[in-house]
């Protein structure tokens, strides 16, 4: 059962379509007994979640005390800056954050893993890999040996990343792209579905293609409709 064996409390700081689905990986797959929701009052349209109430995030902590409830930051690919920004204000209410590693995930024992990670089903991570914080591992992706992955970033399924590659942070990497040994994809990175890349990015860049060309930027951060 998921990555505790001892029954810990915790709320799920979202309440879209991210947050209902890892409710039910916390739910069906892991020790961790989540016992609400909570989301920014100006968010909040219904009041309950699979029969959870949804608390306003600004006064949490006044019906569920930091010390003894944890918590995860469950916000979707949309607004990859957003994903930050929610991390950031959780961690600042001192709340610990856990992670979701699915029982079907391969992780070696070796690796380096942060803090309000989502692993999903048949993701493999192989030894020696270091994995922040706040990051969307999306089901049979293979992180391969060596490799480095920031914060805030979002890998979508069947992607695969070369070893002794290092991603920076709140990057989108699309369904089955194919990230090269040795690269270097920098901070806000696109890479579009189906891409190969064989080179390294830039800030801010946006790539599609097999093999990948760059198409432009995106100086206000990455947007997925």
């Amino acid at each position: 059962m998921g990555e505790n064996s001892i029954m810990e409390k915790i709320i799920i700081y979202g309440n879209g379509d991210f947050a209902k689905q890892i409710y039910w990986y916390f739910k069906s797959d892991t020790s961790f007994d989540v016992v609400a929701f909570c989301a920014d009052k100006k968010y909040i349209s219904d009041k309950e979640i699979y029969g959870l109430k949804v608390y306003e995030f600004e006064t949490i902590e006044k019906d569920f005390k930091i010390d003894s409830f944890k918590m995860f930051v469950a916000i979707g690919y949309g607004n990859m800056r957003a994903r930050e920004h929610m991390f950031n204000k959780a961690k600042n209410k001192g709340y610990d954050l856990v992670s979701y590693v699915s029982s079907k995930a391969i992780l070696s024992p070796n690796i380096k893993l942060g803090e309000n990670n989502a692993i999903l089903h048949g993701v493999i991570i192989e030894p020696n890999a270091q994995i922040g914080n706040n990051n969307i591992i999306w089901s049979s992706v293979v992180v391969c040996h060596d490799s480095k992955i920031g914060n805030h970033n979002f890998i979508a399924a069947g992607t695969i990343i070369g070893g002794f590659t290092r991603i920076e942070d709140l990057c989108f990497i699309g369904f089955n792209s194919t990230i090269l040994q040795n690269l270097h994809i920098l901070n806000e990175s696109l890479i579009g579905a189906k891409s190969l890349q064989l080179s390294n990015t830039v800030n801010c860049s946006k790539w599609i293609g097999s093999p990948s060309k760059m198409l432009g930027y995106h100086q206000e951060g990455i947007k997925i409709s």
